[in-house]
């Protein structure tokens, strides 16, 4: 990590009572900036905005969020950022108590490796034993909690190189472990509802934008990953990353991924 800014004084920890800490209660999201630009910006923090109103904290002020991420990012080619949102510190027990001050973590992290290579040939992935719980309040926020994630990567950890795809309790796929996951046939795009568990993604909410006429939310269950075209996966920080098998099921990287792709690149400019 190179910089950390707690409610905007260079800090790196929290206090102990924090209820971030003690029960994962806030909300995050992770940034890619590069040359000081925060990518789709106003993506996250309309998301964020929106799981503030969920959960009943206050959105803190946008051009407060974007100087700190500027300060902490200052002097960096790329790097990611990371703005964390928590209820404050709290007594014990879960009932929040009124009128805390919130948390707010802005941080500034180095930019992963292997991304460019997974775009141009694809990883390959498998199936966690872990489901996703099914919480409708919760589902397509980007909370804090993450430990189903954290047992999935444990899980994917004998699997090195390989990335985890994960289900629900009710067998529906619904996205790799930090990212979505696409379906292709034909020219259509199908992406798993998310409004049950899952992170509705930004980069997953520009493609609906943009191919809203091809890209249809679905109920996806297994067998229905065999009778793809193509798969890939879509985050921000990751971008557009074909999937070239899972198990004994092969895809092609075909024309649609690498369509998706090029849109991406173009409006990365």
């Amino acid at each position: 990590m190179n910089e950390c800014l707690i409610d905007g004084q260079i800090l790196e920890h929290i206090h102990v009572s924090d209820r971030g800490l003690s029960y994962g209660d806030g909300l995050f999201e992770t940034i890619p900036v590069v040359q000081g630009q925060p990518r789709w910006w106003q993506d996250h923090i309309d998301r964020m905005s929106t799981g503030c109103e969920r959960l009943g904290l206050n959105m803190p002020p946008q051009a407060l969020l974007l100087r700190e991420a500027q300060t902490v990012s200052a002097g960096q080619h790329r790097c990611v950022v990371k703005i964390v949102l928590t209820r404050g510190m709290g007594i014990r027990g879960y009932a929040p108590m009124p009128g805390v001050d919130q948390t707010r973590i802005v941080s500034s992290h180095a930019w992963p490796t292997g991304l460019e290579e997974d775009r141009m040939t694809g990883v390959v992935a498998r199936t966690c034993d872990l489901r996703l719980a099914i919480q409708p309040s919760l589902g397509g926020m980007k909370h804090l909690n993450r430990l189903e994630q954290v047992l999935a990567s444990r899980e994917m950890a004998d699997y090195e190189g390989q990335t985890g795809i994960l289900r629900d309790m009710d067998d529906h796929v619904i996205s790799a472990v930090s990212a979505n996951l696409f379906l292709v046939f034909g020219q259509q795009i199908l992406t798993p509802r998310l409004d049950r568990s899952g992170v509705r993604g930004v980069l997953r909410a520009r493609i609906r934008k943009v191919f809203k006429t091809r890209c249809e939310l679905r109920r996806i269950m297994p067998e229905m990953l065999a009778e793809a075209d193509e798969v890939f996966l879509g985050s921000t920080l990751r971008g557009i990353v074909p999937v070239t098998s899972i198990y004994d099921l092969q895809f092609s990287i075909g024309p649609v991924t690498r369509e998706l792709q090029a849109c991406l690149s173009e409006l990365l400019d």
